[in-house]
């Protein structure tokens, strides 16, 4: 999609930047909602309806490009769109596991996850980069298309029984959105990771919203080029991944959750010394620690909310993380789009990069460090029940 808008539209950094807030925008529209429903109904079911619906509104693309109809407002709406599939699947997702696994195994199963996701990103920016210099960019967007009939697919294969709450016992949407919500607040373990969380993906949105049209325009590089260094970033994903538990292992959960923070943000730092003559023998270096420590921490810190979450809030608990920490995507986008107009896109993402930077405060002043392991159980409780030190979760061990 943004390669589309750059090559095909002649996108601005503002017009990408809206864009990239229109797709995002959902999660603050509706996450809230999403996560009722996810705690409501069968969240296989939410996640193959969304998978169907994305893949329908992705091919509005190409087709309008047949037809010569393509244009900025089309894109806008079909960012939007897919967005909202993209929310409720999400939100959906990230509450599915826990049915499917013991909390114990948690840590493992998201390990294994992100193993799956990264190494099929390894070959999928690069497929892009050529489908895009081959048959441009509106034509490969057909297969980001056929690719979410797949995963519907798959996802009908999976024969686990789900039970779900009878009716009769829900609260009203907005008393379910309301303990969702206090569930995350009251925890100060679960604040301090929509903390961290929320003030470096605002300062990711800012940098990602000018990030193609940087790569693209200013450090000249060709579609199959840009699709290369994504690539080498889900290397580096694969390989956070793959070292996750040993890593834990060695240095306990939590002070894994914030060294991976912390160094998260350096890499993004860096991204302004490319220029033309050396973008690729930086940029491949910069973007493979990037996917190696952003997997690493969201691995761990998710692993812990499921954990510490009772399966009937799982829904609601991701979704108000997801508010709260995807929602400010679209003011990020919006952020970056402006600055990279008014002080340019070098400057926009050296300003990002130290926001990404200090986002890991948050984590690091609350309870996280403390926490050695995930927790075994997960008992309905009125009040935490930790060990001293980590009594501020949900569940205890």
């Amino acid at each position: 999609m943004p390669l589309a808008a750059v090559i095909i539209l002649d996108a601005s950094a503002y017009e990408m930047g809206i864009l990239f807030s229109l797709e995002m925008l959902p999660f603050l529209l509706f996450g809230l909602l999403a996560g009722v429903l996810a705690d409501r109904r069968r969240r296989r079911t939410i996640m193959i309806v969304c998978d169907f619906g994305r893949a329908a509104v992705l091919a509005v693309v190409p087709v309008s490009w047949y037809f010569d109809a393509l244009s900025l407002p089309i894109m806008y709406c079909v960012a939007f769109v897919a967005g909202t599939f993209t929310a409720f699947f999400d939100i959906a997702y990230q509450a599915y596991l826990p049915v499917l696994v013991k909390r114990a195994e948690l840590l493992d199963a998201n390990s294994k996850l992100e193993t799956s996701r990264a190494s099929s990103q390894v070959a999928g920016p690069s497929v892009a980069g050529l489908a895009v210099s081959a048959i441009g960019a509106p034509l490969a967007i057909t297969g980001n298309s056929l690719s979410f009939l797949g995963s519907a697919v798959f996802l009908l294969r999976v024969k686990k029984k789900e039970l779900v709450q009878r009716a009769d016992t829900y609260k009203s949407v907005l008393g379910e959105i309301k303990e969702g919500i206090n569930v995350v607040l009251s925890s100060k373990t679960l604040k301090g990771i929509a903390g961290c969380t929320a003030t470096g993906n605002l300062f990711w949105g800012i940098s990602y919203a000018i990030l193609i049209l940087f790569m693209e325009s200013t450090l000249e590089l060709s579609a199959s080029w840009i699709g290369a260094v994504f690539a080498v970033g889900a290397l580096g994903a694969v390989a956070g991944a793959v070292s996750s538990s040993r890593i834990v292992a060695a240095l306990g959960l939590g002070k894994t959750i914030i060294l991976s923070a912390f160094l998260g943000g350096v890499p993004s730092m860096l991204i302004v010394l490319a220029y033309p003559s050396n973008a690729l023998l930086l940029l491949m270096p910069i973007w493979f620690a990037t996917g190696f420590t952003g997997v690493i921490y969201n691995v761990n810190q998710v692993s812990l909310r499921q954990a510490i979450t009772p399966d009937r809030l799982q829904g609601k608990m991701n979704a108000t993380m997801r508010f709260i920490v995807w929602g400010v995507y679209p003011i990020g986008g919006v952020i970056g789009g402006l600055l990279g107009e008014i002080v340019g896109l070098r400057m926009t993402i050296l300003i990002a990069g130290i926001g990404m930077l200090a986002s890991v405060t948050w984590i690091a002043l609350s309870p996280v460090a403390k926490v050695e392991a995930l927790p075994s159980g997960c008992e309905e409780a009125d009040g935490p029940k930790l060990p001293e030190g980590q009594s501020d979760v949900v569940c205890s061990t």
